[in-house]
């Protein structure tokens, strides 16, 4: 069965380590929604053979197929500026969901519920633009953040457009502060459109495949979230996507390497956004970004990476560029991230930067960064504790954020044969 989109192959548990990387990896970047998704569509996509037939035939269970994951964190964090109003230490919780709804072997709905900090922070604080994804004293509300149905390589509805990886797979509690939502980041997120999906036969280079996306901004109800509620947007509210039509365009390309055992391998994106010109913008928005990934097996044969008991070095680099940032002709914003991860078993040290720089015809150039390091442990039972610190510079004022979060994923399956059994 050839897999639907990027996030659904790289977790696929068909592939064993897919499996790793999602028991693994994913807790740990527990904000990045569009893994989480990836995990839930692995989770309803994934059949294991249940008895071969003697003539070679193999059989699977009957439809529809049903799967549930939820990855719920518990955090503990704060913000402690150079100057002005701090952020004392508070507990966060947020959790994503998502729900697979499988009718046959290429119809399927999919949906992920968020729930996530959404209050803005007060136009009084002055540090309301330091670690503004981040949840310490603001009030939580959840959105379906996608809900779709996919039909073959189509799929029509609310999604997240692949687009980037950055927001997606840097590592670390606070790594994608920058990178997150379309306002400030390059997120493509809150769209409603239309998506097809080519994937080349020839695999030679790895796994090649072309999305091309038609899109506009989410003014549904499915915009509004609970018990926080930001409201429906409307198309006099201006914003990125905020069009009459589905009129924003993506390509994007995507090469895939994730041979099991093998030595050093790669994967890489190269991606573009045609955004049409907003209500009240004096253009529309260019969006590109580049970025590629190195995972490099240090020690461990075949078996020992399928129990988890390996050590790997992950390097990763991506950047992105928006031209007619915030629809003001000739004005740019420019990120560079870069994250070095190193897999010891069960233990998960990285290190992340993102740089980001604002130019601004007659104002100048601003320049923003982001550190973070972090230290995880993932326990048998699917449960990641982490411990985070992170600093970031914006406007010309810095802050420390440090937090502790505990993150558990729940995976239910219903007419599942995954590993034999329901799950």
């Amino acid at each position: 069965m050839r897999p639907a989109d990027r996030r659904s192959r790289s977790l696929a548990p068909a592939l064993t380590a897919g499996v790793l990387a999602a028991l693994v990896a994913a807790p740990q970047a527990f904000a990045q929604s569009a893994l989480t998704t990836g995990q839930a569509r692995a989770t309803g996509q994934a059949q294991a053979a249940a008895a071969a037939p003697e003539d070679g035939d193999v059989e699977v269970g009957g439809w529809p197929k049903i799967g549930f994951e939820t990855v719920a964190a518990l955090e503990l964090g704060g913000m402690n500026p150079d100057s002005g109003r701090a952020r004392p230490a508070s507990l966060d919780f947020r959790f994503d969901s998502t729900a697979l709804i499988e009718l046959n072997d290429s119809l399927q709905i999919d949906a992920l519920f968020q729930y996530k900090s959404k209050q803005p922070r007060p136009l009084t604080d002055a540090n309301r633009n330091l670690f503004s994804n981040q949840g310490a004293g603001r009030r939580n509300g959840g959105r379906f953040k996608e809900l779709y149905v996919r039909n073959g390589d189509w799929r029509f509805g609310k999604f997240v457009q692949d687009f980037g990886r950055g927001w997606d797979i840097l590592p670390g509690l606070f790594a994608t502060d920058f990178a997150e939502e379309p306002e400030d980041g390059y997120e493509p997120a809150e769209m409603l459109g239309v998506e097809r999906l080519h994937v080349f036969d020839n695999e030679d280079g790895g796994w090649q495949q072309i999305t091309v996306a038609a899109f506009m901004i989410d003014r549904t109800i499915l915009h509004e979230t609970f018990p926080y509620n930001e409201g429906r947007i409307r198309y006099h509210d201006g914003g990125v996507g905020n069009t009459r039509l589905p009129e924003n365009v993506m390509a994007t390309w995507d090469v895939y390497n994730k041979p099991v055992g093998n030595w050093a391998h790669m994967n890489y994106q190269a991606s573009v956004i045609r955004w049409g010109r907003a209500y009240g913008a004096q253009k529309g928005e260019w969006w590109t970004t580049l970025g590629a990934d190195i995972s490099i097996p240090l020690t461990g044969t075949v078996e020992d990476t399928l129990r988890g008991s390996y050590s790997q070095l992950k390097l990763y680099v991506e950047g992105a560029r928006r031209d007619n940032f915030d629809g003001v002709s000739g004005k740019t914003r420019q990120f560079l991230s870069g994250s070095a991860e190193y897999l010891y078993g069960p233990w998960v040290f990285d290190l992340t930067t993102t740089q980001r720089w604002t130019k601004t015809p007659g104002l100048g150039t601003e320049r923003d960064r982001l550190y973070t390091a972090t230290v995880s442990y993932a326990l048998p039972s699917d449960t990641v504790a982490a411990i985070s610190v992170a600093k970031e510079g914006v406007a010309g004022r810095e802050g420390v954020y440090m937090g502790f979060r505990l993150t558990q994923t729940l995976t239910t399956c219903n007419r599942c044969l995954a590993k034999g059994r329901a799950f």
